[in-house]
């Protein structure tokens, strides 16, 4: 299984309702937003459906990560999952499948002081890789997985997106000792577009 690769770049090119790593979602009007999470990106799915040569991913419509990650921003009084495997409350993953026939908004989350606190926005620059390579990436194996699979109940499943530690701009996200995040899901509930039973992992080597 090929990954495909996640290449950041700033743009000042208008991202409403195309692929973006941080900054803030667009979303259906009155949607229910986890804004207890961070958002993490939106894949728009026509943009990865040439580099999925497998066809396991959508190829049309929404994908969007949240995920409980303010910890490792540096936020050391915020929430941090426990446990080697996150809780189903800790990391979300939603899918839009019509995003032609609805009315989108973007949703900007703001502090306690009405002031926003997304990270700026990166444009997604998608490209075909080897499986284990590194850095932030959809599909293949995990990069830093120092074993050969996941622990039952989660053996076989398949990574939906990796999320690589990185020195940003404003902040540095650092997932335990330079680490990364691994969200992945069961091959049958990829299959049948079921992304509410997602898990993840941080591995750090």
């Amino acid at each position: 299984m090929n990954s495909i690769k996640i290449c950041l770049e700033k743009t000042d090119e208008d991202l409403f309702m195309r692929s973006k790593w941080w900054g803030d979602p667009d979303l259906p009007v009155k949607f229910d937003v986890p804004d207890d999470l961070t958002f993490i990106c939106q894949i728009r799915c026509d943009e990865i459906a040439e580099f999925d040569k497998e066809n396991l991913l959508p190829h049309k419509g929404m994908l969007y990560f949240f995920a409980a990650i303010d910890y490792y921003f540096g936020d050391f009084d915020a929430y941090c999952p426990d446990g080697v495997y996150w809780d189903k409350d800790d990391i979300k993953v939603i899918y839009v499948e019509d995003i032609d026939n609805q009315e989108f908004e973007q949703v900007i989350f703001v502090d306690e002081d009405n002031m926003p606190v997304a990270l700026e926005e990166r444009k997604i620059v998608f490209s075909m890789a080897e499986s284990h390579c590194d850095g932030n990436k959809m599909l293949g194996e995990p990069y830093n997985r120092e074993w050969e699979d996941w622990d039952e109940p989660y053996n076989g499943w398949i990574e939906l997106l990796q999320v690589d530690s990185d020195d940003y701009d404003e902040v540095t996200l650092n997932f335990m000792d330079w680490g990364m995040l691994h969200i992945f899901i069961n091959p049958n509930d990829l299959k049948n577009k079921e992304f509410s039973k997602v898990t993840s992992s941080i591995c750090s080597t």
